[in-house]
């Protein structure tokens, strides 16, 4: 028999009865308010599809996640105990890296720092989540991981191509990546012709993309239609043109001035 998500409180309340008289009236109270939160953000109709003999099952399951993993999340969210958080982070700081280079980012410390840094965002939020005890903890840690990666990167081409702190993080002195390409075009009156050549040290692909963000001035996701790369990838290739674009600036001023 299918019952709308407003018909499914009451068939709660009888699968806690019978989950009270089968498994004991504490830990009934204590799934509770998980199961109404998990009706609120509509996870048991999901669940169920609708199906009103399926609540009882689903009662059910929320009630073994909670007997197996409630201890393992007050240690996480409550105590915060460094013991349990250390071996959870690095996996949040494994799947992070691995979804940017799933996403075309390049695989150097840059993508690392960025993993660390959305792992980070993602173990903040994981602190205060409600967690539905109706799945395995790991894929739904996973799945924090996964949107803090996509609020970064979505942040990240707003604001603009690379995030402000990673810029200072780059650049030293330079409080904006403009800079050097201003400092190329200065070099240009110097160098002539030779600023192609400086260019031209640089891989395809990221010669590719200074070149259209900056002197064609197109947007980011314009170059990532013409490149045929995800936006993220053209995040990435721009970072990276600009590290080793001040390579090679430093080393050509150096032997202008010295």
């Amino acid at each position: 028999m299918n019952v709308e998500a407003k018909d499914i409180r009451p068939k709660l309340e009888e699968a806690l009865k019978a989950l009270a008289e089968a498994r004991g009236e504490e830990l009934a109270r204590r799934i509770k308010p998980v199961l109404l939160a998990n009706l609120d953000r509509g996870r048991i109709h999901a669940f169920t599809e609708g199906q009103a003999d399926r609540i009882h099952a689903y009662a059910w399951r929320v009630a073994d996640g909670f007997s197996s993993l409630h201890a393992y999340l007050h240690q996480l969210q409550i105590e915060r105990d460094p013991d349990a958080w250390a071996p959870l982070y690095a996996r949040m700081q494994t799947w992070t890296y691995n979804f940017f280079l799933r996403k075309n980012f390049t695989a150097d410390d840059h993508t690392r720092d960025l993993a660390v840094e959305c792992a980070h965002e993602a173990a903040i939020h994981l602190l205060n989540a409600h967690f539905p005890y109706d799945t395995d903890f790991d894929p739904w840690a996973h799945i924090l991981v996964q949107n803090a990666c996509r609020k970064f990167i979505h942040n990240s081409m707003k604001k603009s191509v690379v995030p402000q702190e990673k810029q200072v993080e780059l650049e030293d002195d330079l409080t904006n990546p403009n800079d050097l390409l201003l400092e190329a075009q200065f070099l240009h009156k110097e160098l002539g012709d030779d600023l192609a050549s400086v260019l031209a040290q640089l891989s395809e692909a990221r010669r590719s993309v200074i070149q259209m963000l900056y002197f064609d001035e197109l947007e980011v996701e314009e170059i990532a239609q013409k490149l045929g790369k995800s936006v993220g990838a053209v995040y990435s290739l721009h970072f990276n043109a600009l590290a080793d674009l001040r390579k090679v600036l430093s080393t050509i001023r150096d032997n202008l001035y010295e």
